[in-house]
């Protein structure tokens, strides 16, 4: 119990993610994800302006998430077998999670990640699925702005 305490005590204050979108595509939508950290005090910690690309569905398909920002939790992803990011509250949506994948077939409205080094294609995706698990794991609390 002491352990966890002390594991909890060096965990940041909050994480905001931030989602750009930036081509949309007929079949896809591509984006870039970028993140700041703040520690208990409010200070800035982390600024990275890109952290991977990402992957969505189309901006005409209804499993596009709306802009906004959501809270991101990680837990266990039944479907998956494994802890991944979870965004909460999306209108009429559930399910949205972070995770690797390579195309739009393999999302069915998540957010994978990766490097978009071809065009509707993400390299790397299980690097930056666990980096981004990782990061989120080192705060109290985890936002996502998408825009």
């Amino acid at each position: 119990m002491k352990q966890e305490a002390k594991l909890q005590e060096t965990k940041f204050q909050d994480l905001e993610l931030l989602l750009k979108r930036t081509a949309f595509k007929k079949d896809y939508t591509i984006g870039n994800l970028g993140y700041i950290g703040y520690d208990k005090h409010n200070n800035v910690i982390d600024k990275v302006p890109f952290l991977c690309n990402t992957l969505e569905p189309s901006k005409v398909s209804k499993e596009m998430i709306p802009k906004g920002k959501y809270k991101v939790i990680s837990n266990l992803s039944y479907k998956f077998n494994r802890e991944l990011p979870l965004l909460l509250d999306v209108q009429n949506r559930m399910a949205i999670r972070i995770h690797r994948g390579n195309s739009a077939r393999d999302t069915q409205g998540c957010i994978l990640v990766g490097i978009n080094d071809k065009a509707g294609w993400l390299s790397n995706s299980s690097h930056y699925e666990q980096k981004v698990a990782e990061l989120i794991g080192q705060y109290h609390k985890c936002w996502i702005t998408i825009v």
